[in-house]
C-alpha cells in the first residue's frame, strides 16, 4: 500500500453507490477542492494511492470514483487471479492498478503509454507493484518512430494522439517509439494474454491490424472504444473496426453498467466501449458476465 493517504472526500465519493448525477456532483466537488487546495488530490485504485491533477476532467472523475465504472465492473467480471492483461493507453494507471489488484502477484499487467508526462506518473504509481510492467511506447500497425501530439486542451490530459491519426498542430509534437503487438511478441517472453484493453484515441483499427498473430495466438477478450469521429480522422471507421474484429473471429458487444448488447456490422455504435469475445470463449465469458449481474442478449453467448 502506498504510504500516502487518500483524500477523505475521495474515499467517501468512491464508497457512495451509483446514483443519477453522481458524476456531476463529483466533478463539482473536485473543482472546489482544486480551487481551495493546491490543485492535487489523492484517490485509491486497486490498493494503490494515485496522485491526481484536479484541474483535469478525467482525473477528477478518477478522484470521485466515477471514471468508467462500467469498464471496471466488466474487468472485475472477466479477470481472474493469475491472468495476464495488456493495456494500451494506460494514462496515469487508474485502470492499470485496478487490473493489477484483480490478477494478483501471480499475474502480469503490461501497460503501454506514449505521452511522456502520463507515462512518468504511470511508472511512479506502479513502481510498488512488481507484476506491472509500464512501457513507454505507442502501439500501432507497425513498429518504428512516430510523432505524438500532446493534448493542447487544458484539463484534458487524455486527448493526445499520434499524428498518424490526426494532427491538430496545436499541442507539443514528440517523437515516440511505436510497436505493433505482433512485433512485441518477439521482444517479450509471454505464454498467455487473457485480456486486452485499448483506449488509444483513434488508433484502434491500426492496432488490431498489427495484432493478427497476437490475437490468433492468445485469443484474449478485448475492451475498446468505438469513437467514430476519431476513427474517421484516422481514415477508418467504427464499422471497419468491427469488420476487422469479425474477420479475426470475434463477436462485439456494446455495454453499459448493466447490459451487453450484440453489435452487428449494420448497427455499429458510433461511440462507447465494446467487449469483443472470440467465438471459442463466448460460453465461458457469458457465464462470468451473468455471475457478475450483467443482462445479456438472449443466445448471444451460447
Amino acid at each position: 500500500m502506498n504510504p500516502l493517504r487518500v483524500d477523505r472526500l475521495s474515499a467517501l465519493l468512491s464508497a457512495t453507490p451509483r446514483f443519477r448525477g453522481k458524476g456531476r456532483v463529483a466533478d463539482a466537488l473536485g473543482r472546489i477542492r482544486c480551487k481551495i487546495g493546491d490543485g492535487r488530490g489523492r484517490c485509491l485504485s486497486g490498493g494503490t494511492v494515485l496522485q491526481v491533477d484536479l484541474g483535469d476532467r478525467i482525473q477528477r472523475a478518477m478522484w470521485g470514483g466515477c471514471y468508467e465504472p462500467h469498464v471496471r465492473r466488466c474487468l472485475a467480471a472477466l479477470i481472474r487471479p493469475g491472468d495476464s492483461i495488456l493495456e494500451v493507453g494506460a494514462h496515469i494507471g487508474y485502470l492499470t492498478t485496478f487490473e493489477a489488484l484483480c490478477v494478483g502477484p501471480q499475474g502480469r499487467v503490461f501497460a503501454f503509454e506514449a505521452d511522456p508526462d502520463n507515462y512518468s506518473r504511470l511508472s511512479s504509481h506502479t513502481r510498488g507493484v512488481p507484476w506491472v510492467s509500464a512501457v513507454r511506447k505507442a502501439v500501432w500497425e507497425s513498429s518504428g518512430t512516430l510523432i505524438f501530439e500532446r493534448s493542447a486542451t487544458q484539463g484534458e490530459s487524455g486527448w493526445g494522439t499520434l499524428t498518424s491519426v490526426r494532427d491538430l498542430r496545436a499541442g507539443a509534437h514528440i517523437p515516440v517509439e511505436a510497436i505493433s503487438l505482433d512485433d512485441w511478441l518477439t521482444t517479450e517472453t509471454v505464454t498467455a494474454i487473457h485480456g486486452l484493453k485499448i483506449d488509444a484515441e483513434g488508433s484502434e483499427t491500426a492496432i488490431l491490424k498489427g495484432a493478427r498473430r497476437f490475437l490468433n495466438r492468445f485469443r484474449p477478450w478485448l475492451i475498446l472504444e468505438t469513437n467514430d469521429i476519431l476513427l474517421r480522422q484516422a481514415s477508418t471507421s467504427a464499422r471497419e473496426l468491427i469488420e476487422v474484429l469479425d474477420s479475426y473471429g470475434y463477436s462485439a458487444f456494446a455495454f453499459d453498467w448493466s447490459a451487453m448488447i450484440r453489435v452487428h456490422k449494420t448497427s455499429v455504435p458510433d461511440g462507447g466501449e465494446v467487449l469483443c469475445v472470440p467465438t471459442s470463449a463466448l460460453h465461458s465469458v457469458g457465464d462470468a458476465l451473468r455471475r457478475a449481474g450483467f443482462e445479456l442478449d438472449r443466445g448471444s453467448f451460447a
